[in-house]
């Protein structure tokens, strides 16, 4: 396949010009005129840059100019951040274009609007991040699960071994192996958090069927606890993306459970907002304290007792959500109780803002 360079400009998929070492633009495709608010390539081009752009005369884009004309750069291209019209900001991408004498005959520049080019390098730093911190995680999880499980079996058999008079050391050795349990759950929820940074986004689901497999799986411990539950389900609700959202509710639930350890009431009410998927998840609980409640996110901040919390549902929850395309917020209020929200996109939606 044969394509001139009219052709190439005319396809591009970003604004292309061409400035020559006088700095007037001589080519110009219509993607720049649209990202540069121009209407027609005679309003630019054999103008000067800064004759068009004056505002790009104050930015380190203008000051690097004389560099990229004299082949002076040691990168082959550069990138800029330079102003916009209506207050939009532009990327531009800047590389000499060489002669065969060496020195340039003009700068080629590519243009993007600096706010996709953001959101996509957030969007690739978090997934490295997420493949780091999933990689991290079980890591460690792997690391202590061995010596985790030959102490914990030394302890065992030395309880076995006490005699009757060993009763002080009975009680540190058991107060042992209340850490080691401790620690046995927070391995765990590192091999949990760690299988759900790293699993691909590829299910869609029903949340309200969700929802009711996560209250099946603890329906027994309502009973005990005598937590009634109460379901306000949207019927029409549309398939959301899923990528882990089951350990997000059940997390939830169970600390709506241990709010409510004296009983009450779990209402749980799911709507939609055009294509959004709202799940409220309310308890009747004592609230969480105003000092403690921006902690709540946080890797290893537990109120529970030492024996029953590790501090990384909640940090689970939200990585779920955010992963889900989704957000995660709650509100509380001391003696009332602790809601949390969930705000998911819709599958048709979450395939849109790809």
């Amino acid at each position: 396949m044969h394509m001139n360079a009219d052709q190439l400009f005319a396809i591009a998929p970003c604004g292309l010009a061409v400035v020559d070492t006088s700095t007037e633009f001589r080519r110009v495709n219509e993607a720049c005129l649209k990202l540069l608010g121009f209407h027609s390539d005679s309003q630019i081009i054999g103008k000067t840059l800064s004759g068009c752009l004056p505002k790009w005369k104050e930015t380190p884009f203008y000051a690097a100019l004389p560099s990229l004309l004299n082949a002076q750069m040691t990168f082959e291209s550069i990138e800029f951040d330079v102003p916009g019209p209506r207050q939009k900001p532009l990327r531009v991408r800047a590389a000499h274009i060489p002669s065969d004498t060496g020195k340039a005959q003009g700068v080629l520049l590519m243009l993007t609007e600096s706010l996709e080019v953001q959101q996509l390098e957030r969007r690739l730093h978090k997934t490295e991040y997420q493949a780091s911190l999933g990689k991290l995680a079980r890591g460690i999880a792997h690391e202590l699960n061995s010596p985790l499980d030959g102490v914990t079996r030394y302890v065992d058999l030395s309880l076995k071994h006490l005699r009757k008079e060993d009763e002080q050391v009975r009680g540190y050795m058991l107060n042992v192996k209340e850490g080691l349990e401790r620690m046995v759950r927070a391995v765990k929820a590192f091999l949990e958090f760690s299988r759900q940074v790293n699993a691909p986004v590829n299910r869609i689901v029903d949340v309200n069927r969700l929802i009711d497999d996560v209250l099946l799986l603890i329906e027994h411990k309502a009973q005990f606890n005598k937590i009634h539950i109460d379901r306000q389900y949207d019927p029409e609700l549309p398939l959301v993306p899923d990528a882990g959202l089951q350990h997000a509710i059940l997390n939830i639930v169970k600390n709506a459970f241990d709010a409510m350890a004296g009983g009450g009431t779990l209402t749980i009410k799911t709507h939609r907002i055009d294509e959004e998927v709202l799940v409220q998840i309310k308890d009747t609980g004592e609230g969480i304290p105003e000092s403690e409640r921006e902690r709540v996110f946080e890797p290893f901040f537990t109120t529970k007792p030492i024996h029953q919390g590790n501090g990384l549902g909640l940090v689970i929850a939200k990585e779920a959500v955010e992963r889900s395309g989704g957000k995660i917020e709650f509100s509380s209020k001391l003696g009332e109780g602790t809601t949390f929200l969930m705000r998911m996109p819709s599958a048709s939606m979450a395939t849109q803002d790809e």
